[in-house]
């Protein structure tokens, strides 16, 4: 089973005693290479650019962020789950193991994609809507790029015993990378919604909540589930014993593609 999750925009910067640079060669998915490396020079220009806070997203309370990206090669790297921060990151054990017959990887507007279980990443700043320096818009530079990667994934992921894609990505990184069902396997989209009076209305905001605990679930699972329903009834078990907003528990839902996490209000 193959879980995807979005980065977040906020990083946990590693510490610099024990941890070495990013290492390109070390991170997987090799076939992505040449990309990384045209990104990360396409960083180190922005980055020395005048504009750079505007082009990367730096808000002004944070400067210093700008000179990370210029000195990106010099930067301590940390397996991601230690790395990412926020709100989904936040529903997970920085140091969480993840099963063998489970693979998390996690979209990245610097390296494309990183795998949470392997790979060691500095902690930079850019999204897919940073505007590089010949490149243009991260997120659109990238979709061609991950294209081939995608029916990589999906190639690998039928021929495994559990053909299933659990997609917790936002809008801009599926954009990116594009993953649907067929062939053989199954994608669903974690779709969160709050439900009060019967009336069901979609959870943008905090959405990232939602997905974060489904991961949890998925990995704490003591086997990756081989059917899309028998996922539901594996994560509908894992958050039975969370509440949501309301005093209701969380309750799961298939819809067709959708994964729908259901927090009753009433």
């Amino acid at each position: 089973m193959l879980i995807l999750l979005p980065p977040s925009e906020t990083k946990t910067r590693p510490a610099e005693v024990g941890h070495r640079p990013l290492d390109l060669d070390e991170l997987a998915l090799p076939a992505l290479r040449e990309a990384r490396e045209t990104m990360l020079r396409a960083s180190h220009r922005t980055a020395a650019g005048s504009d750079a806070a505007s082009r990367l997203g730096v808000p002004a309370s944070s400067p210093d962020l700008v000179g990370r990206m210029l000195h990106l090669e010099q930067e301590p790297a940390a397996p991601p789950l230690g790395v990412y921060s926020g709100v989904l990151y936040d529903q997970l054990e920085p140091g969480a193991e993840i099963p063998g017959d489970r693979r998390v990887l996690v979209q990245s507007a610097l390296l494309g994609l990183v795998d949470a279980g392997r790979d060691r990443i500095p902690a930079y700043r850019l999204s897919a809507s940073s505007q590089l320096s010949r490149l243009g818009k991260a997120g659109s530079w990238w979709a061609p790029q991950l294209t081939p990667i995608a029916a990589q994934l999906r190639e690998e992921e039928a021929a495994g015993s559990s053909p299933l894609v659990v997609d917790c990505r936002s809008g801009s990184y599926r954009s990116m990378m594009a993953m649907r069902s067929g062939d053989g396997v199954r994608v669903l989209e974690v779709a969160p919604v709050q439900e009060s009076g019967g009336v069901r209305k979609v959870i943008s905001h905090d959405a990232k909540r939602y997905r974060g605990l489904v991961t949890r679930v998925l990995l704490a699972a003591e086997a990756a589930p081989a059917t899309a329903e028998e996922l539901v009834d594996v994560v509908g078990e894992g958050l039975a014993g969370i509440s949501g907003r309301g005093s209701s528990r969380l309750g799961v839902e298939l819809d067709g593609d959708r994964l729908v996490v259901v927090d009753r209000v009433d």
